[in-house]
């Protein structure tokens, strides 16, 4: 177990970690509760909070202002912010996991395989994910909305896994990211993970070191970056389900702001007493 240990940035997840996981059919969801919120501001202007979400930039950019970097889907787009004045952070620099070229040519097949499933399964969601240039590079299917989704949870999957596209002279093209726990899965025009996009974010980062990083998620897809943080927690938020997360310590999302108010309190030295009392 780790005692001590201090902390130069913060990487986290954003839906389901920094707010509850929301209903894509109501406008104006997933927003960071504004406790939470004010301590991520005040916190941002110490160290560097970082975003690495399968969300995109034009659901990401209005929520996550406190934001320095923000990598987007998966990390297939990372984008550094201008946090110098006081109106909504611009980009500053932006870059691809992928070049263009190759994330065009997937995002036709993606938009294919998008159609496929709807026509199938008229019932679930369906959210379009862009880079910041207007690409498509990602799509989730969602059906937390049906009554009996456990069940139907195998019944898609199996569908999307057959209706995938198989190029063998095109490695990259479309990868699935499914879950354990939770009614919904992932398709990305380029294959991508956590992991990857961490290596993004460090890049960044530049002369930080990544025992010095604290990494905050709740799904199985933040297992890559979990393993690559000096600290990882995994956040709690929903508790119908139980997710297989490979992390160091565990938290309910209700005790957050409590702890990161206590790790700002502690200059940013993390040590277990400051989560006592709570999952281990």
């Amino acid at each position: 177990m780790i005692n001590r240990k201090k902390i130069f940035a913060i990487i986290s997840d954003y839906d389901g970690t920094l707010c509850p996981t929301g209903n894509m059919r109501i406008k104006d969801q997933n927003m960071v509760p504004r406790r939470l919120e004010e301590i991520l501001q005040e916190i941002s202007k110490e160290i560097p909070i970082c975003i690495l979400s399968s969300k995109d930039y034009w659901f990401l950019s209005p929520r996550v202002q406190f934001a320095g970097i923000i990598s987007c889907i998966m990390g297939i787009e990372t984008l550094v912010m201008d946090k110098s004045s006081d109106v909504r952070p611009k980009i500053k620099d932006h870059r691809m996991l992928y070049e263009n070229s190759t994330l065009i040519k997937s995002a036709k097949a993606l938009e294919k395989l998008s159609e496929d499933v709807i026509s199938r399964f008229p019932d679930i969601m369906v959210e379009r994910k862009f880079t910041s240039e207007g690409f498509l590079a990602g799509v989730t299917f969602d059906w937390r909305d049906i009554k009996d989704w456990k069940e139907y949870s195998k019944l898609i999957t199996e569908y999307v896994k057959k209706a995938l596209p198989y190029e063998p002279y095109f490695p990259n093209c479309l990868y699935l990211q499914t879950y354990h726990s939770h009614p919904f899965l992932d398709v990305y025009a380029i294959k991508c993970d956590k992991g990857r996009g961490f290596d993004c974010v460090m890049t960044e980062l530049k002369y930080i070191e990544k025992s010095g990083i604290l990494y905050l998620g709740d799904l199985e897809n933040d297992n890559p970056a979990f393993a690559k943080a000096g600290i990882s927690i995994g956040i709690h938020s929903d508790p119908r389900v139980n997710p297989r997360l490979n992390c160091n310590y565990s938290l309910d999302y209700e005790q957050l702001p409590l702890f990161l108010q206590k790790l700002r309190n502690n200059d940013y030295l993390f040590c277990d007493e400051l989560l006592a009392g709570h999952r281990m």
